[in-house]
C-alpha cells in the first residue's frame, strides 16, 4: 500500500512540474513595489478555480445522466426504449462524468482551465436542456 502511495504521489508530483505549451504566462510590470500582475488576462473562466469547481460540480452531479438520457432517448423513440436504454445508457454516462470531475478536480493546478473534458460543461445543464426537450 505504501509502494501505491509513492508511486501515485510521484506521477502527481511530475504532472504539476510539467507546464503545457498552450498554459498562457501571466504579463508582469514593475513598479515602484516590485512585480503587479496583470489583471487583464486573470478571470475566473481562465483560473484553476473554474477547472476544481467544475470537477466538484459534476463529481457531485454525475446522477444527473440518468433523466437526461432518459429523456433525450424517449424523445429520439418511444418512452418504453426511453426508460429502458436511456437508463442504461445513463448510468455508464453518469459514472464517466463522475469520473472525469474527479480528475478535474484533482488536476485543477493544471492547465488549461476553460476546456472541460465533457461536453455539456455540467451534467445538469444536460439534464435540463432533454427534459424541456422532452416535455415541451
Amino acid at each position: 500500500m505504501k509502494k501505491q502511495l509513492y508511486i501515485l504521489c510521484s506521477v502527481i508530483l511530475a504532472l504539476s512540474l510539467l507546464t503545457p505549451a498552450d498554459a498562457q504566462e501571466v504579463q508582469t510590470e514593475v513598479t515602484d513595489y516590485g512585480y503587479s500582475i496583470d489583471n487583464n488576462n486573470i478571470n475566473y473562466e481562465n483560473s484553476p478555480v473554474n477547472k476544481l469547481g467544475r470537477g466538484l460540480i459534476n463529481t457531485a452531479t454525475c446522477w444527473a445522466e440518468v433523466p437526461a438520457s432518459v429523456a433525450r432517448v424517449s424523445e429520439q423513440t418511444d418512452p418504453f426504449v426511453g426508460t429502458t436504454l436511456g437508463a442504461v445508457e445513463g448510468v455508464f454516462t453518469g459514472i464517466l462524468r463522475g469520473i472525469t470531475g474527479l480528475f478535474e478536480a484533482v488536476t485543477f493546478v493544471i492547465p488549461p482551465y476553460n476546456k472541460p473534458i465533457m461536453e455539456p460543461e455540467y451534467a445538469l445543464k444536460s439534464a435540463d436542456d432533454n427534459l424541456r426537450e422532452y416535455l415541451w
